[in-house]
């Protein structure tokens, strides 16, 4: 049995690439025809030193579109704490690859859906400004031209231009987290704003959401009572302090690491879930190696059940996972379940406790793409 799992050494710190040696995906066809092209751009962020930057990636036009891949340079920021990525059909899942000072995305989107309003953002990134970076600073935020990629639902590569943003490090109103962040929640629920920089006339606004009250209580938290049902996972919030000052965030719930694979690529690799969870789901195997990430959004400790299959339906192995709260893990599956496995088995996860669940697959150079759970 495969359990505490949180005694493993947890190996995610800078996030980072720009698809470095070995990031390779599968090479989608050449665009045969002219086609509209894809147009993205990055904003200029405000913060403080110590401070949250939430990197913002807006589309300017939507498309249908089913893969994507990003590479982004994140200079200037000491640690990445959160990735999300969106999409109305909560279908979309990715798989970020971080080392250095680079982070490169892999995106996959069964409905093609998740780039279809350019009022939000299709990735957020959140990172840390370190506290001793001086006032003035500014950090350019760009992405690797050569490597953007973006399909339409046939595997035509988009044409596609790219517009970079900044962090510009400055005295300002921030936000360093929302919670709830992705659960949906009802009139008369209270929805805590974490930051710094509030005061009592602080003004906080969500997107598209009417609220009842908000109530300050420190220089760090804000509260706010709904008055409507809302689904706080891609909510905009927007923070206004009296002098000015103001910020803007899109929640989704933060996790964090409680198991990392040994495996090389793996080990580098923060899984993007679809902001869906399951009781159980089944996942291919694919790749010359294949992981198996997990993820509890509850506020209680789940325990999966976590079972191999061949390809004729016969059970392999199994083992169970402690997931505690407002955690995830990422294991290559032979750390799973002790054994060898090829492609064309199957993993089937059951949970009594809502989780989510996906896979990743590595190929024989080292890239890692999203698996999506069935």
């Amino acid at each position: 049995m495969f359990r505490h799992l949180s005694s493993l050494v947890i190996v995610v710190g800078c996030l980072g690439i720009g698809v470095p040696s070995g990031v390779v995906r599968a090479a989608p066809q050449l665009a045969t025809a002219a086609a509209a092209g894809v147009s993205l751009k990055i904003g200029t962020e405000t913060v403080p030193p110590g401070g949250l930057a939430q990197i913002k990636l807006f589309i300017t036009e939507p498309k249908p579109i089913s893969t994507g891949f990003a590479s982004l340079e994140l200079d200037g920021l000491s640690d990445i704490v959160g990735i999300s990525l969106a999409g109305p059909a909560r279908d979309t899942v990715g798989v970020a690859l971080v080392r250095g000072s680079q982070v490169s995305v892999s995106i996959l989107s069964p409905s093609t859906t998740f780039a279809s309003n350019p009022d939000y953002p299709i990735l957020t990134i959140a990172g840390r400004v370190p506290a001793a970076t001086p006032l003035g600073s500014t950090f350019a935020i760009d992405m690797n031209a050569a490597t953007l990629t973006f399909t339409d639902p046939s595997g035509t590569v988009y044409p596609t231009d790219f517009k970079a943003g900044s962090v510009r490090v400055a005295p300002n109103v921030g936000i360093d987290d929302v919670v709830p962040g992705s659960s949906s929640v009802g009139p008369g629920d209270v929805v805590t704003v974490v930051g710094r920089g509030f005061v009592p006339r602080t003004k906080v606004k969500f997107k598209e959401v009417v609220t009842a009250k908000t109530t300050y209580v420190d220089s760090s938290h804000m509260r706010v009572t709904l008055a409507q049902p809302a689904r706080m996972h891609g909510t905009g919030v927007y923070v206004v302090n009296p002098d000015g000052s103001q910020t803007k965030y899109f929640s989704y719930q933060r996790t964090k690491a409680d198991a990392t694979s040994l495996h090389p690529t793996l080990r580098d690799v923060v899984p993007i879930f679809a902001d869906t969870d399951t009781f159980g789901a089944l996942v291919d195997v694919k790749g010359a190696a294949t992981g198996l990430a997990i993820q509890n959004r509850q506020k209680a400790d789940a325990v999966a059940l976590a079972e191999l299959f061949d390809a004729a339906g016969r059970r392999l192995a199994s083992t169970t996972v402690d997931v505690p709260a407002n955690r995830y893990l990422l294991l290559e599956l032979s750390e799973l379940f002790s054994r060898a496995y090829t492609p064309g088995q199957i993993v089937r996860v059951r949970s009594v406790q809502p989780i989510q669940v996906m896979g990743v697959a590595v190929d024989a150079a080292g890239g890692a793409s999203p698996l999506p759970a069935r």
